[in-house]
């Protein structure tokens, strides 16, 4: 019977030699192979292509496959001679011979001692002859392949279940592939790459040594006896006359055993089941056959008495002394269940195999040729499910005259697509008409629309369908509006339809001049808007009067909301453009004009404000006054210069008419590079100011070295253009503080700057 160790593992075989014949092994295949068939590899792959048609999700155009092999754990008859081959140059049979003659040796040389005998005969083991090779008795076994539980890869698998237990442990797999799979399996075998993972669960029987006992003592042993003996004097009849005989009576014995010495108990387990309590058991057992076994020498070797010794009437007390040795051996071997599980990817089971047969292993099957067509028709509606106008389903009903074909489908904000399928008729014309009915929260009739062909898929957009959604803007120009004339308030009064029409409705929204954004106003009339809307506004002034402008209409379009700017009631006006006479420097950030008009026999004014900046490269602007009377048109302007250290601002200008603004701005270029800053001063202020006490412009100026040598810009606000004198004040600081003042005025664009004479003059 096949027992362990193994004597030799090649090319994923495990030998095991047998517990009895040094010529017998058993080998066992550790990894799963293809089964090979008339040098055909037991496989076939087949795969599968989507329609290519977009309507199936496909991975490469795969949508599927099939695999079907055998798996099995023969050795073949080349690996078994490459095995007795090393098994021959290993003397791995010589080496099981002598193992197998030391132990029926030993096991003789027991069996003789037992018996008393002195010889002990030859074993009879096998001598060293050719190799065979045995069959494992396989019991109880398994297979099944490894792969992802729960993964998209393998959806189902006919792997896992019982082995065959006979022959080769052939084992037939069957597994389909979703899309992905297709895919890697279809490329890897196409590229020689291949992975199938396998593994067996056997159970096979084996004998193998599994629990020994060894016990000995050796001991020396004293053995004390003690006899009590009396005579005892017997008349006995011996015919002519009586005689007194004299008998020794033994009358008692007593023993005494006193021991000395070792005694030792080995037990090896091995791989035996057996507990340690059991084994515990088994010591006391042997511990105790040693008692029994040196008392009962004892006894054989103590001596009865001799004629002699009965009649001497002197012995009363005998003693002896007894060396005795025993040793017990004890070996069981089971025979017990042994389970392997041999598992391993199987890889390159294709190579060598021709191009001409790897065809029939794999097939391809397109899909997208057609053996009976079908007709798909995708509809998808999409609206607004969660927002005015708030629809709650749509029904489309579908027509495919040619084919007679029809079709209903109801579409909600969860179901937005549907997807029609019908066999193509044998003269189709490719038209697919469908009328679409619209369901909004609320109302119970629904929207029908106009019906529609088409020769392709359908995607119904039902949009902002029996939705008004306008935003009423008042005029931006009525901001520029003060005095008692300022609108303080609009009244928009809108009607749709005729007041006898069954969807007419009234409403009124009003305005504000400083909320520019406007006022909504939104109905959902869950039917199709086919007229305009009419609105009349109403301007409420300051001084409580109001302006009425005629009633106007506004057509709507579906889809979006709609902006409608209510008109001004003032259509006069007076547009102003601002222009800069000369592009600014760095210094000069932006410049703001503010205008006004009045018109006072009317009681009537206006205002406006434009910027021009350095963002805007400085491009002109447009100013606009709104007028009552246009022959009216004197308007007052002043404009601020901001610079990065400054603000100037100028006095009030006249204007008359719509002639582009220039504005009068006086650019001063100051040059202070001969104050001898750094030398004789360390630092100066220079103070300008342009105009008289009532509108009066100034600025502080501080120079130090560094400053004082580049050139220096000053803005002036004039109010015309004629040339005007402005005064300045230097004061120059010296080292220690003390200061040298000087003033001046000037009428030109450049105002140089020079450090007084500081000499002192000689006398005459």
């Amino acid at each position: 019977m096949i027992t362990i160790p193994s004597v030799l593992n090649h090319k994923n075989v495990a030998v095991f030699p047998d517990d009895e014949d040094c010529n017998l092994f058993y080998a066992i295949k550790t990894s799963p192979e293809i089964r090979i068939e008339n040098g055909q590899p037991i496989f076939s792959g087949l795969f599968w292509t989507d329609q290519a048609d977009g309507s199936t999700t496909s991975v490469a155009g795969l949508a599927g496959g099939w695999i079907n092999f055998d798996a099995h754990l023969g050795v073949s008859e080349d690996i078994l001679e490459e095995i007795s081959g090393k098994l021959k140059s290993a003397q791995v049979q010589e080496s099981r011979r002598k193992a197998l003659i030391k132990k029926e040796k030993e096991r003789l040389g027991l069996i003789a001692k037992a018996r008393g005998e002195t010889s002990i005969p030859e074993p009879d083991i096998p001598s060293v002859k050719e190799i065979r090779y045995g069959a494992v008795n396989f019991i109880e076994g398994t297979v099944t392949l490894l792969e992802e539980q729960g993964g998209d890869l393998v959806p189902w698998s006919s792997a896992g279940g019982s082995a065959s237990l006979i022959g080769d442990n052939n084992a037939a797999f069957a597994l389909r592939l979703s899309p992905t799979g297709a895919a890697i399996w279809y490329k890897a075998l196409k590229d020689g790459i291949k992975a199938i993972s396998i593994r067996y669960d056997l159970k096979f029987q084996l004998r193998l040594p599994s629990l020994e006992i060894r016990a000995w003592a050796g001991s020396t042993q004293t053995s004390e006896i003690e006899r009590k003996v009396e005579r005892v004097w017997r008349n006995t009849d011996q015919g002519c006359s009586d005689a007194d005989v004299e008998r020794i009576n033994v009358k008692e014995v007593t023993s005494k055993l006193v021991e000395e010495g070792l005694m030792n108990i080995e037990i090896r387990k091995g791989s035996s089941e057996i507990s340690d309590e059991h084994v515990s058991q088994l010591r006391n057992m042997a511990m105790k056959l040693i008692e029994d076994k040196v008392q009962e020498i004892i006894k054989s070797r103590v001596h009865g008495m001799t004629e002699e010794e009965r009649k001497n009437s002197m012995i009363e007390l005998m003693k002896e002394e007894v060396r005795s040795f025993v040793e017990l051996r004890f070996t069981q071997e089971d025979v017990v269940e042994w389970q392997i599980a041999p598992q391993g990817t199987i890889m390159n089971f294709l190579e060598g195999v021709p191009e001409s047969k790897k065809q029939h292993i794999t097939k391809l099957v397109d899909l997208s040729e057609h053996e009976v067509e079908t007709i798909t028709i995708t509809t998808s509606v999409d609206a607004p499910w969660d927002e005015a106008p708030f629809v709650n389903a749509v029904v489309v009903n579908h027509t495919y005259p040619c084919a007679d074909q029809k079709h209903s489908a109801l579409f909600k904000k969860d179901s937005p697509k549907d997807v029609w399928h019908f066999r193509r008729p044998k003269k189709d014309d490719g038209i697919v008409k469908y009328t679409t009915e619209v369901y909004f929260k609320g109302i119970s009739e629904p929207v029908i629309l106009p019906s529609e062909s088409t020769n392709s898929d359908i995607n119904i957009n039902i949009g902002k369908l029996g939705l008004i959604d306008v935003n009423f803007i008042p005029h931006p120009i009525l901001n520029s509006l003060t005095g008692d004339n300022e609108v303080k308030a609009i009244q928009v009064d809108i009607s749709y339809k005729e007041d006898t029409h069954p969807d007419h409705f009234i409403d009124t929204v009003v305005l504000k001049t400083d909320k520019p954004e406007g006022e909504k106003l939104t109905k959902i009339l869950g039917k199709i808007i086919d007229a305009p809307l009419t609105y009349k506004a109403t301007y409420f002034s300051k001084d409580g009067s109001s302006i009425e402008i005629p009633e106007k209409k506004y057509y709507l379009t579906e889809n979006n909301t709609v902006k409608v700017l209510v008109p001004s009631p003032y259509q006069d006006m007076l547009e102003l453009s601002v222009e800069l006479p000369q592009v600014p420097d760095e210094s000069v950030r932006k410049i703001i004009v503010e205008f006004t008009y009045e018109d006072l026999a009317n009681h009537f004014s206006s205002t406006d404000k434009v910027e021009l900046s350095a963002e805007d490269d400085w491009e002109p602007a447009m100013a606009k006054l709104v007028l009552l009377d246009k022959t009216q048109n004197k308007f007052q302007y002043r404009y601020r210069i901001i610079s990065i250290d400054a603000i100037a601002k100028s006095d009030w200008i006249e204007g008359t008419g719509e002639e582009a603004l220039i504005l009068p701005i006086l650019k001063v270029n100051i040059n202070a590079s001969h104050l001898k800053l750094g030398t004789s001063f360390t630092n100066a202020l220079l103070t300008l100011q342009y105009g008289d006490a009532a509108n009066k412009t100034t600025r502080e100026i501080f120079l130090d070295q560094e400053s004082a040598a580049k050139l220096i810009t000053w803005y002036v606000p004039r109010t015309n253009t004629n040339t005007a004198g402005y005064a300045y004040q230097l004061t120059l600081i010296k080292e220690d503080g003390t200061t040298v003042e000087s003033t001046g005025t000037n009428m030109g664009s450049i105002l140089i700057l020079k450090a007084p004479d500081l000499t002192t003059p000689e006398p005459a």
